[in-house]
Parts: C-alpha cells; sequence; structure tokens
C-alpha cells in the first residue's frame, strides 16, 4: 500500500513539474516574455516577465497590448491576444479589439538583451521593438520584408 502510494505521489510529481507553468497560464515565448492566460479570453496578453515562481511567470510588464489597449478607461477589458507564436528572434501576435471585432497583428523583435529590468523601467525600450497595431497586409509585408518564418497555430 505504502508503495502504491509513493508511486501515486511521483506520478503526481512528474505531471506537475511537466505542466507547472501551463497550469499556471504561462506560455513561455523566450527571452523573458509570456503570453499569459486567465480565467477569461479576455485575460490573455504578452508581458515581459518580472516576476517568477517555481520558475511560472505570474507577473509582469504588459507588451501586447499595452494596459491602455487591454482595458478601456471604464476598467472594462479593450483588446486580448487571440494566438501568439515565437522563435528565437520574434513573436508575432495577433489581438482582437473587443469593442468593433478589430483584429491587430503585431511583431515584437527579441535578443537585444536588456537586463536588470526589476531595477529600471525597461518599457520603452521594449516598445521601441514592438511594431503594431498593423492590419493584416500590413503584417504580412512587414513579415516577408523581416524574413519571419512564423504562422498563427
Amino acid at each position: 500500500m505504502v508503495r502504491l502510494k509513493l508511486t501515486f505521489l511521483f506520478f503526481i510529481g512528474l505531471l506537475f513539474s511537466n505542466c507547472w507553468e501551463q497550469l499556471w497560464g504561462d506560455n513561455d515565448l523566450g527571452d523573458n516574455f509570456s503570453l499569459l492566460e486567465g480565467d477569461r479570453t479576455e485575460d490573455r496578453i504578452i508581458v515581459y516577465c518580472s516576476g517568477r515562481s517555481a520558475g511560472a511567470c505570474m507577473a509582469g510588464t504588459p507588451i501586447v497590448p499595452v494596459y491602455s489597449r487591454h482595458m478601456d478607461s471604464e476598467g472594462q477589458y479593450a483588446e486580448y491576444v487571440e494566438t501568439a507564436n515565437s522563435n528565437d528572434n520574434f513573436i508575432i501576435a495577433k489581438t482582437v479589439q473587443l469593442k468593433d471585432k478589430r483584429t491587430n497583428y503585431w511583431i515584437i523583435t527579441k535578443g537585444y538583451g536588456i537586463d536588470n529590468c526589476d531595477k529600471i523601467n525597461c518599457d520603452s525600450i521594449i516598445q521601441s521593438h514592438v511594431l503594431g497595431p498593423l492590419d493584416q497586409n500590413q503584417f504580412q509585408k512587414e513579415a516577408s520584408k523581416l524574413k519571419i518564418n512564423l504562422r498563427f497555430q
């Protein structure tokens, strides 16, 4: 009986260690960027991670959409990330504006190596590497020009 319990605990531990980040809604996009998900679809936002717990990103600086686009002046959801994908150099994201159901596209350049964002505000540095909002045609042109070989899942 003790052996069965230990086997069960080992299995549960293995499951949690492999899925811990997804359980907390953290989808790692590389270079300290994460797509955070909450209880609602409208919670989805890309952040530059500033707070980690057990390896999972728990908080960060809103990148796409920035806070003023994510929430309206009345504190209601206004825009959220529908989908995102990344490679070593770029993150692409598609957002939806709730009021008019408009789709926007974004390109985030990675790999510019910033440090100490826990001590200084790196938001303007990061935002200088964010291209968007773009419509679908603008996005396709920019992605082609930058040779981004990513697709939305």
